[in-house]
């Protein structure tokens, strides 16, 4: 077996949570970054453990053929993309693999078991241009600058080619008249983009699924939010449309449901629930965003929402109303312990899980399978050219089929 330092062939197979490539040399598995399924590349050894290893380019011996030249200049100093030498539908194929592979070992699925439940995932018609918000720090000469991907240091960019075209306007103007301090470019409903700083934030308007929603500053809100098709006005649905329609489709509500929505954020799948439930719940945890949840919830006319500012596991502990379907949507370290046994206790009918990280999602769904089957796993692309990815999985209580 190879030792630091030792330069290696390898035979990429597949891409692995994370963005890494992944070869073997005889039983080791070694992850290099930077390379595509079905290349060849000369690789040396950086870091060696008992089962795995991991390894940089040292040339490539046979380009894979689904290598392409990255659109971006900076790509290769910024850290914000991994996946641009991949074209589209090799990235696509690799997301849908390793989301099926996470959930299938975690829950030791056979491939029968999986059968049905993981349908072709859905990608965007133009994958650029559709990122809502950015941050960006000055460098030295106070330049709008991302993270180096391997150091310290800053790359001063004047335009990012997977944002909207109205921030890397906006990015063309801050890089003429400098910025102080860690700035955030968000796009709004109004074909612009606004910058701020966390002292001063600003307030934004962003449109799902034909309403409008306020989105403060430093409130989360999907970032993939461009129409498809060339859409204008929004005439065409957005990723983050397609994510909301399967949640709520999961949601299978009939008009006399109990809704509980996690993670609520400003209140977007509470609110677009809420014409075809009896009463929403929605918790969540950060004051600005639960302040605009009840402001769109107010001027969107969804009076049966209810938003409560508490974070999921002090709500869910003193909580024992009847819920009968629940919307997950939690940060990428996913839902703790106390956040699935509070689950278990309501047991809802229905749970769709959005979720941004499929290791944790394959974890969290280890425990909710005890009780739950999963009807469908669908991988929504809200994130080209890099190796994140978003689901949505919807889970049935077993034993507890609604009623048609």
């Amino acid at each position: 077996m190879p030792s630091v330092g030792a330069e290696v062939p390898l035979r990429i197979t597949s891409m692995a949570n994370g963005g890494a490539a992944i070869g073997r040399v005889g039983q080791l598995v070694v992850f290099v970054k930077g390379a595509a399924p079905d290349e060849l590349v000369m690789v040396r050894i950086t870091q060696r453990r008992k089962n795995f290893a991991r390894a940089d380019i040292v040339d490539i011996l046979k380009p894979s053929p689904h290598r392409v030249l990255p659109g971006c200049e900076y790509f290769g100093r910024c850290g914000g993309c991994q996946w641009q030498y991949m074209g589209y539908p090799s990235q696509l194929d690799a997301k849908a693999a390793i989301l099926r592979d996470q959930i299938q070992r975690t829950l030791r699925l056979s491939d029968e078991a999986c059968a049905g439940i993981f349908p072709a995932p859905i990608g965007m018609d133009d994958p650029w241009r559709y990122r809502n918000v950015i941050t960006v720090e000055p460098d030295t000469e106070r330049k709008p600058s991302f993270h180096h991907l391997h150091s310290d240091r800053r790359i001063s960019i004047t335009h990012c080619p997977i944002s909207e075209p109205s921030i890397s306007a906006a990015l063309t103007d801050l890089s003429a008249t400098g910025i102080e301090a860690e700035t955030t470019i968000r796009a709004s409903g109004e074909e612009r983009a606004v910058a701020y700083t966390s002292r001063a934030p600003k307030t934004v308007t962003l449109r799902l699924l034909g309403h409008d929603f306020r989105v403060s500053g430093g409130a989360f809100f999907q970032v993939n939010t461009r129409p498809q098709s060339g859409g204008i006005g929004g005439s065409n649905p957005t990723m983050a449309d397609t994510l909301a329609e399967h949640a709520l489709r999961g949601l299978a509500l009939t008009g006399n449901e109990a809704v509980l929505d996690l993670y609520a954020g400003v209140g977007t799948f509470a609110i677009l629930a809420a014409p075809n439930a009896r009463r929403v719940v929605a918790v969540e945890e950060s004051p600005v965003a639960a302040t605009d949840a009840r402001f769109n919830a107010q001027n969107l006319g969804a009076a049966n929402v209810s938003v409560h500012t508490r974070s999921a596991e002090q709500f869910l502990a003193a909580f024992n109303e009847r819920i009968d379907a629940v919307v997950l949507d939690p940060p990428r370290a996913g839902c703790s312990p106390p956040v699935l046994a509070g689950l278990a206790r309501l047991r809802p009918r229905r749970i769709v899980y959005v979720s941004c990280d499929p290791a944790t999602l394959a974890r969290d769904l280890k425990t909710l399978t005890e009780a739950y089957a999963i009807e469908s796993c669908q991988l929504i692309d809200l994130f080209p050219q890099t190796f994140h990815l978003e689901s949505v999985t919807v889970l049935q209580r077993r034993g507890g089929a609604r009623k048609q």
